[in-house]
């Protein structure tokens, strides 16, 4: 993985002049050299005899100046992972301080493998706390313009992706949903409401149980278990029945696994002193389109020498994420030695 190579890959994704594009992958690789996404040790990772002043005001320049499409972006994310077929998506907010600004993502990630997602949309909010439905819409209808409501395969979020309009929306558009719900949510049963904890409040820990009922005007599916914490989970489908709702909704840990992977685990997104919106926005798209990168490298490590398994836990020793990371970082470092010996 170098720069020409993707410099060439690029060019044939992206519609930007070539001196943007350079400038661009440039920045992909020095986030993963760096680690980090402070301006001043993402341009230990450019190549080149330039001076880290005139490669930090580079940098500054590309986030300031240029505003990206986000389908550019989301279009070569598919590409390079070369995804076919129906997708399935995953929605959540992350949200961070810096100093007395509140920088809170609203996220649209597609599920590349069972313990790996990858942004392709997002949405720097205005405000602390919980999205709207409106801003939701907003994100979701990015991804439909781009790829069609019909390569959708499903669509998992939590708790705060609820509400009438939310609901009326994915049902009209034939979205299939998998969405944790509240225990207090009042559902149709017979000619009275109750609340949906009613039906699932027995369960013990490991047991299961699923129903129908109508909710906010639709006939819905649930399925409901009591996890090892003991805390009732219930999900709400429109279009799966029975206990296959529980297994689809797993994925949706995936976009967990995913925050901290642009943060702590590798590019430590929360270092960023970006304050404007549109610009922590472009500093997402250089982040996961080097998380891209990294899942491919990781994968293929796997690939190649499959990851050991630790017997206590029933998990891979190593993460695809950690795989990709220190072998891509690995490499990018040595090739910079190698210059400049």
């Amino acid at each position: 993985m170098d720069l020409n190579t993707l410099l060439n890959q690029y060019q044939s994704l992206l519609p930007w002049n070539l001196a943007r594009i350079k400038c661009f992958v440039q920045i992909i690789l020095g986030l993963i050299v760096a680690g980090n996404v402070q301006q001043h040790k993402c341009a230990l990772g450019f190549t080149g005899a330039s001076k880290q002043e005139s490669i930090c005001r580079r940098i500054r320049n590309f986030f300031s100046k240029f505003i990206f499409e986000p389908a550019d972006i989301a279009r070569s994310l598919v590409e390079i992972c070369n995804l076919k077929g129906k997708l399935h998506l995953a929605s959540d907010r992350t949200n961070w301080k810096f100093g007395a600004i509140d920088i809170n993502l609203l996220v649209l990630a597609v599920v590349v493998s069972e313990k790996f997602s990858i942004p392709l949309f997002w949405k720097a909010l205005p405000k602390k706390g919980n999205s709207n439905t409106a801003e939701r819409i907003d994100v979701l209808n990015l991804f439909i313009d781009t790829f069609g409501a019909e390569r959708i395969g499903s669509l998992m979020a939590d708790r705060e992706f609820i509400g009438k309009a939310w609901i009326d929306f994915l049902v009209r558009k034939k979205i299939p949903f998998f969405i944790r719900i509240k225990e207090k949510r009042l559902v149709e049963w017979g000619r009275i409401q109750r609340h949906l904890g009613v039906f699932f409040r027995h369960l013990k820990v490991g047991e299961k149980r699923h129903t129908q009922h109508r909710l906010d005007g639709h006939r819905l599916y649930f399925a409901g278990t009591r996890s090892k914490d003991e805390e009732l989970v219930i999900i709400v489908s429109n279009q799966v029945a029975g206990f296959k709702i529980l297994e689809i909704y797993k994925k949706r840990w995936t976009i967990e696994l995913l925050f901290a992977n642009c943060k702590t685990n590798g590019f430590n997104l929360e270092d960023t002193h970006l304050k404007d919106l549109r610009r922590i926005e472009s500093l997402v798209a250089a982040v996961v389109s080097a998380l891209a990168l990294v899942f491919l490298v990781g994968r293929q490590e796997e690939a190649d020498c499959p990851t050991p398994y630790k017997k206590s836990t029933q998990c891979p020793a190593v993460s695809t994420f950690r795989r990709g990371f220190d072998c891509l970082r690995k490499l990018l470092i040595q090739a910079q030695n190698q210059a400049f010996s």
